[in-house]
């Protein structure tokens, strides 16, 4: 029987819940199931009709340790990860001759320990590789399942993975600069470049996480036999797109380092994506410096490079450092080859054509304004080279002259150019001394217009918000939970008359140290846990006693150290921000009601088991701290983590009670204000008191690492 027919079986008395249990294995064990699909059958046949809520936390359960969750530990000691101790790693060396990173010379050790992670292997608990997608000279990419997210019934689970194939020496460095880099690459927020999302390891296996993209490379439309280029409008959408994304990441000082048609994903959509920026320079290992000097043999470090010979800049090939120029002489390469089917050089690499002489034909497909401008684009002279990827679009584009009906499309790719060309000069900025970077700006732009919904940032490593609308509720409305206290019950009616932005997320680690690498803010001695909570003068935002990553909450903030990061954030930006209030934060968290474990980071098994004796559910959300930012499903207003993870500090003085709270959801600047109200609950709250409703308070000077904060940016005029 199918899947939905046994449900639907049950419902109707013909099976009972004994034989429609026994089902389901037999469908997992059905060639070509997918799993996902049936939990989201599952989820729409009980919305049609309620099955028994164990009836239906035994099917999901069941299809869930199929996937992995309740099997992963099970799953990882068939396919162990790498060991600290174990050096036995694939070693890939290029072909200096070879035209992509697909086709390796290959010296692989005789126990070669990364066919141990395949297809079926969980990494991190977390992350079940159901598919192979492609392989470099350094790495190899996997389709997976994010677990957690089926956990949460999301409906897109689906991750890139890329792990990494070559051997790590110093590992421990090697990890912190791939950390490191990886959170510079999430600041890539562009419609026209796959978004990383962390960086990570199990054991010595180190991968990195993407959007996962349902397309295909732009080298598989040039490798079409007898390819005589694209379409003229649609090579020059794609070139445009892909110039736009480098404008963007080198105004941000990122460049790609190897930028290639095999680089580029044409999305089912038809949308362009570019993949793996600096991921080939920062993955290539160095020399050992003990091996340097003890003149040990040891591999050919620089052919690691992962550089693509036919699309890499005379300056990229002699291991100069890199430069935006080098983008555009890959990108002139590109749009060369998608407006006329080959290569400009014959696929030769650019220090070999300059040797040789080489210079870009003429082709039918081309203008000779279009040749000039590639021609400028492909200089083996960096200095002689386009300067920008905006002037080689606009110079390519220049090709086309201004018809009566085409100057609607000509002003919109000027406008295009225009905002390409702001992206750059606020990377600029970025790169100019502190003391000039965080100056107020003046605020002569013309603002983005802030509709409820919007999602934006007022600057490239800005935390992301989002627009909530004006609405009413009432604050203190207390769950029907005997765990609900006494100043929770009374009802307090808000009418919020604004909109107003909040953080998508709490602000994070990596956030928060843009912060103190600009004011150089001392925080140290904080409240952590071990057991129990003690005041440790060592602990600080940067050692909290846990592991953490730049997408993790920053915590062990107190009330006075988040007042002054909201107060340089909007020096920076020139915008105003400060922390929600009381009511600000309830409307933005009503409707989260109370919290389990697939909904929030909270107490519960996976923390009982390296403290024995928590009180929690008997549900695991897999963290015994703090979770990576956006782990758990967002809420109706697009907002994560709202509940659990770590207490949110909101601006209001302490009262028992709502009798003096304003009615218009500003703070409450009465009461006791040596302390103040903090909302969220954490990694450390029992499931009865993550709610919405759950009111706290400490010292404005406390700090613990339970304790974050979450900002808000006034829209007022």
């Amino acid at each position: 029987m199918k899947f939905v027919e046994t449900l639907r079986a049950f419902r109707s008395g013909a099976v009972c819940r004994k034989q429609a249990l026994a089902q389901i294995p037999p469908h997992l064990g059905d060639a070509g199931t997918d799993a996902i699909a049936m939990l989201a059958e599952l989820d729409e046949e009980h919305a049609r009709a309620a099955f028994p809520k164990a009836l239906h936390a035994a099917i999901a359960r069941k299809i869930l340790d199929w996937l992995g969750v309740a099997r992963a530990g099970e799953m990882r000691a068939a396919a162990p990860p790498f060991k600290d101790s174990d050096r036995s790693v694939t070693v890939v060396f290029r072909s200096p001759d070879a035209d992509t990173a697909s086709e390796p010379v290959a010296v692989r050790p005789a126990a070669d320990q990364t066919t141990a992670v395949a297809v079926g292997s969980v990494l991190q608990h977390r992350f079940k590789l159901v598919g192979h997608i492609g392989e470099g000279g350094m790495s190899r990419v996997y389709k997976a399942v994010d677990l957690r997210k089926v956990e949460g019934r999301l409906s897109d689970p689906y991750v890139a993975i890329k792990l990494l194939t070559v051997p790590i020496d110093d590992y421990k460095h090697s990890i912190a600069v791939l950390q490191s880099e990886a959170q510079k690459l999430q600041s890539l927020a562009h419609p026209h470049i796959v978004r990383v999302i962390d960086c990570d390891r199990d054991g010595q296996t180190v991968f990195m996480t993407m959007e996962y993209l349902d397309g295909e490379p732009l080298k598989r439309k040039f490798l079409v036999p007898q390819f005589a280029g694209l379409a003229r409008d649609e090579a020059l959408r794609i070139v445009a797109a892909i110039a736009s994304a480098l404008q963007f990441a080198h105004g941000l000082g990122i460049v790609h380092g190897d930028l290639k048609p095999g680089n580029v994903i044409i999305t089912a959509k038809g949308e362009v994506k570019v993949i793996d920026f600096g991921i080939a320079r920062m993955m290539a290992p160095k020399t050992p410096p003990a091996a340097r000097q003890s003149g040990e043999a040891v591999p050919h470090w620089d052919s690691l490079t992962g550089l693509t010979p036919s699309y890499a800049s005379p300056q990229m090939l002699e291991h100069q450092a890199p430069d935006p120029r080098d983008d555009i002489y890959a990108l002139a390469c590109i749009a060369y080859e998608a407006l006329t089917g080959r290569h400009p050089f014959g696929r030769e690499a650019a220090n070999v054509a300059r040797e040789r002489g080489l210079q870009p034909m003429h082709a039918p497909a081309l203008s000779r304004r279009q040749l000039k401008a590639l021609a400028h684009g492909l200089e083996f002279d960096r200095d002689a080279r386009t300067a920008s990827a905006v002037e080689f679009i606009g110079e390519l584009r220049g090709a086309q002259p201004l018809r009566a009906k085409g100057w609607i499309a000509a002003a919109g790719v000027l406008l295009a150019m225009l905002v390409a060309g702001m992206y750059w000069l606020r990377g600029a900025a970025l790169r100019t001394p502190a003391a000039a970077r965080h100056a107020p700006q003046a605020a002569t732009q013309q603002a983005p217009l802030l509709t409820p919904g919007k999602v934006f940032r007022d600057c490239p490593t800005c935390p992301l918000m989002t627009v909530l609308p004006p609405g009413h509720f009432e604050q203190g409305a207390a769950d029907e939970d005997a765990h609900a206290t006494a100043f929770e019950r009374p009802r307090h009616a808000v009418a919020l008359a604004y909109s107003f932005g909040m953080g998508v997320n709490e602000i994070t680690k990596g956030e928060f140290k843009e912060f103190i690498d600009a004011t150089g803010r001392a925080m140290d001695g904080c409240e952590t846990y071990d057991g129990a909570w003690r005041r440790n003068a060592g602990s600080s935002w940067n050692e909290v006693g846990y592991p953490q990553t730049p997408l993790h909450p920053v915590s062990c903030v107190s009330w006075q150290d988040a007042q002054a990061y909201v107060q340089w954030l909007s020096s920076k930006t020139g915008h105003r921000y400060r922390l929600p209030s009381a009511s600000e934060w309830e409307y933005a968290a009503q409707g989260d009601g109370g919290a389990d474990c697939g909904q929030a980071n909270i107490a519960d098994a996976t923390a009982v088991e390296r403290f024995p004796g928590w009180r929690t559910e008997a549900c695991s959300d897999g963290y015994v701290y703090t979770a990576p930012v956006g782990s758990f499903a967002a809420n109706r207003f697009g907002l994560h983590d709202m509940l659990g993870n770590v207490f949110e500090w909101t601006e209001d003085c302490w009262q028992d009670d709502y009798a003096q709270a304003p009615g218009d959801g500003a703070a409450q600047l009465q009461g006791d204000c040596r302390q103040r109200e903090m909302r969220g609950g954490s990694w450390f709250t029992q499931p009865a008191y993550a709610r919405s409703t759950y009111r706290n308070r400490f010292a404005d000077d406390f700090r613990s690492s339970s304790v974050g904060f979450r900002i808000v940016r006034d829209l007022k005029p």
